[in-house]
């Protein structure tokens, strides 16, 4: 590198091969430290016709540190004016919306729910067998039981109306219903 800064101007490798020669460096070795320095973006390299011309200039490394010294700075600035406006959004935000008993209670709630659904969700990870053909047998049945399902209802419902016909009273036969066969018509419906 101090080949480059002390005599100014650009090098092709040969010629840098002789003077590091001349100043005790091994021959083989400038083309890897030359490659090394050029990697390190402190040697520029440009082809000019069949040649490749190496140079560094010491006011190009200082101009280089110098731009990039400005661009973190204005990175360091933008970060803290951003830093600064969301402390003050996060101060706004707890002025208007001070911590009430209600909120930590509400809060404490969500805690809970949040536990409770992990540890259902990992009750549910529980009943997974892999078993890929149950699965694919239980899809396929739940239309047949649904319907099925469905049409005791409609059974129970037309036992009811015939009840109620015979009884003439709506609140005899919901009774009679909720005794003998613990049905609750309120809650009573279709599968859907």
């Amino acid at each position: 590198l101090a080949l480059f800064h002390d005599s100014a101007e650009p090098w092709l490798l040969k010629d840098m091969e002789k003077a590091a020669a001349k100043k005790g460096v091994v021959f083989q070795a400038v083309k890897d430290v030359v490659q090394s320095l050029v990697d390190d973006s402190l040697v520029s390299v440009d082809k000019i016709g069949t040649s490749n011309w190496f140079w560094s200039f010491p006011g190009a490394a200082d101009a280089a540190l110098k731009a990039r010294l400005a661009a973190i700075d204005a990175e360091t600035h933008a970060v803290e004016v951003e830093t600064k406006d969301m402390d003050e959004r996060i101060a706004t935000a707890r002025a208007e919306n001070p911590e009430t008993e209600a909120r930590v209670v509400q809060r404490a709630l969500l805690a809970s729910a949040e536990e409770l659904h992990a540890s259902l969700k990992k009750e549910e990870h529980s009943f997974f067998s892999g078993d890929d053909a149950m699965m694919s047998v239980m899809r396929q049945n739940t239309p047949v039981a649904t319907l099925a399902a469905n049409r005791w209802t409609d059974d129970v419902f037309m036992l009811k109306s015939w009840v109620e016909k015979k009884t003439a009273s709506r609140a005899e036969t919901h009774a009679f219903f909720k005794q003998q066969a613990e049905i609750n018509f309120d809650t009573f419906d279709y599968v859907e």
